[in-house]
């Protein structure tokens, strides 16, 4: 269980100024980490985290593989705890052409989240601000880089060269038999029957 005074980076106060305990940061960043601290502190989070271990992003992934690295960067905003996210990372996604799996660098710049604690103080915020609950005013780090790639994923995610995709519905073109004529065995019928009857 967290104690109270949780300093930046999962440092606890243990009574005397400015005295540590410094506890590394979780390597997958399933930590609680309280934001009113890290933003009142004005801290800046350097992340690096196994793509694997970023359970929200990885159901839309062909693969888990890879890593996200940037950093988050803590402050307030209109009373509201805010990180300024960058990160990046190269992520296995299926090719929605020929629906296999490929490589797409995906990146957030400055892209600013607000941690309101409950729906109420969210929904206090504007409109067009993007929130994620913050209960009892903590979050993972890791859920917030997953957050922020999974709204930076693109819709239709496709091969940039159509010489690299390699899709099946242009396999079947390519790999099909030349058509022959139809046989049609009674097309002369009704001639030869008209011949009969003279």
């Amino acid at each position: 269980m967290l104690k109270q005074g949780l300093g930046p980076y999962g440092r606890f106060d243990l009574g005397g100024p400015d005295t540590y305990d410094t506890r590394p940061m979780s390597a997958d960043g399933s930590k609680l980490r309280d934001v009113s601290v890290l933003a009142d502190e004005g801290t800046v989070v350097p992340v690096q985290f196994p793509v694997s271990t970023l359970t929200r992003l990885v159901p839309e992934l062909a693969e888990a593989s890879g890593t996200a690295r940037g950093e988050l960067r803590f402050g307030r905003d209109l009373g509201t705890p805010t990180a300024e996210v960058d990160v990046e990372a190269t992520l296995s996604l299926v090719c929605q052409r020929c629906m296999r799996p490929m490589s797409q660098e995906v990146s957030v710049a400055g892209s600013r989240v607000y941690f309101p604690v409950d729906e109420a103080a969210a929904e206090k915020l504007p409109p067009e601000a993007e929130t994620m609950l913050a209960p009892e005013g903590r979050v993972r780090l890791a859920d917030v880089v997953a957050e922020e790639l999974l709204l930076a994923l693109p819709l239709a995610p496709r091969h940039e060269n159509e010489e690299d995709c390699d899709a099946p519905a242009a396999r079947a073109v390519e790999d099909a038999p030349e058509r022959e004529e139809p046989q049609r065995p009674f097309a002369n019928l009704a001639e030869l029957m008209g011949r009969e009857k003279r």
